[in-house]
């Protein structure tokens, strides 16, 4: 037989082989067969509580490139807010800033801008310079500034993390890098959105810089192409790979979703954006406030200059819960048949306990909601007579 035939024929046999694989793994699945992974590491928590809603090698150290901002920009903020340092400090550029390479905002030695201005241009576009200018600043040296971003990550129990620089470019040769598990980034972002201009950042798509003459470009490509997505950073180099912190806020509900190591840049996008569609999708907050059922609420008072008391919940009782979950809540009342006067005002009389499946959720403490004196004698004669 020919060799151009014996070629065609084998042909003939492999189409249909591939043909099947194809149509048991699909495209995306295929290319990874290849050695190209989605990501390394993933986590999506709800920003007030922490609560893990979906998580994928959450303890995994990741290189997280320029994640790493995100401690340079928090630590600064906690210095204004201490007030050792204000947003409209003057900061010059030291000869060590403008040599520091990759994403940046081309500054000049000598040249001078608020510390606000800084922090914008490290939050919104990811500037390499200014975060060495901003470090410089706030602690005077840049590697004193790394010692209180690793003092400060064990502070907040962030034991996955270890930091060696301030803006997340690769080391020197023969050094570590910089490392982060997508657990420690979560905390690290709940801290950051504590300060409000974190996300009035984080939602800027574009600002301008140096007077106009320089356009900051948010490198979060969600923002504007995301409801509610207002922060909060993204980071690559080749050997860290492409990441992204994202939050977005809908209604009264806050996500934050975490992509490290992704092998493409569009794929961080992706699959952020999928975990938060998927996260508002299925949850909500569960809400039982103070008023639903303080006036309902009362116990019987032995001896007392009345005969009831009204109970008030303490507080409000409010847990995350997948939709359709709040039909399945119940909630024991837990109140002593009587109590003996007096009884203060405030005074912790039982509590209302939240089951879900028979499984507790939490509970809200009840108290009298006045106080109710003890009868004197008298009164006590006067109340058997009558």
């Amino acid at each position: 037989m020919p060799k151009s035939l014996s070629r065609f024929s084998l042909k003939l046999q492999i189409l249909p082989i591939l043909a099947v694989i194809l149509t048991i793994v699909p495209l995306g699945e295929a290319r990874n067969l290849k050695g190209s992974r989605p990501f390394r590491s993933a986590l999506l928590i709800e920003a007030e509580t922490g609560q893990v809603l979906k998580s994928i090698r959450p303890r995994l150290r990741v290189i997280p490139a320029s994640i790493v901002k995100m401690m340079t920009i928090f630590i600064t903020l906690e210095r204004v807010r201490d007030k050792s340092i204000t947003l409209n400090d003057m900061v010059t550029t030291s000869k060590k800033a403008s040599k520091i390479g990759g994403q940046q905002v081309y500054l000049k030695q000598g040249e001078r801008f608020t510390l606000k201005e800084l922090l914008k241009a490290v939050a919104i576009s990811s500037a390499n310079d200014a975060a060495y200018a901003v470090a410089e600043h706030v602690a005077g040296d840049a590697e004193i500034f790394v010692e209180m971003m690793n003092d400060r990550a064990r502070e907040l129990g962030m034991t996955d993390t270890h930091y060696v620089n301030v803006h997340g470019l690769p080391p020197n040769r023969g050094s570590p890098p910089n490392l982060m598990s997508s657990r420690d980034v979560g905390i690290l972002a709940q801290e950051l959105l504590k300060f409000p201009i974190t996300t009035q950042w984080g939602r800027t798509k574009r600002a301008s810089f140096r007077g106009g003459k320089f356009i900051l470009t948010n490198t979060n490509r969600l923002v504007g192409h995301f409801r509610g997505i207002d922060g909060l950073k993204t980071g690559f180099y080749r050997k860290a790979g492409f990441s992204i912190a994202s939050t977005a806020k809908r209604g009264d509900l806050r996500l934050i979703a975490i992509i490290l190591g992704s092998s493409r840049s569009r794929r961080r996008f992706k699959e952020a954006r999928r975990l938060l569609s998927w996260g508002f999708a299925k949850f909500q907050w569960y809400k039982h406030k103070a008023n639903n059922a303080g006036h309902t609420l009362s116990v019987k008072i032995q001896s007392g200059q009345k005969n009831r008391v009204q109970l008030k919940p303490i507080g409000n009782f409010r847990k995350l819960v997948r939709r359709g979950e709040e039909r399945k809540i119940s909630i024991r009342r837990e109140i002593p048949s009587f109590l003996s006067a007096p009884v203060k005002k405030g005074q912790q009389v039982g509590r209302l306990v939240f089951e879900i499946r028979g499984k507790k959720m939490g509970e809200l403490r009840l108290a009298a909601n006045e106080t109710v004196d003890r009868l004197g004698f008298f009164q006590t004669i006067i109340r058997l007579l009558y």
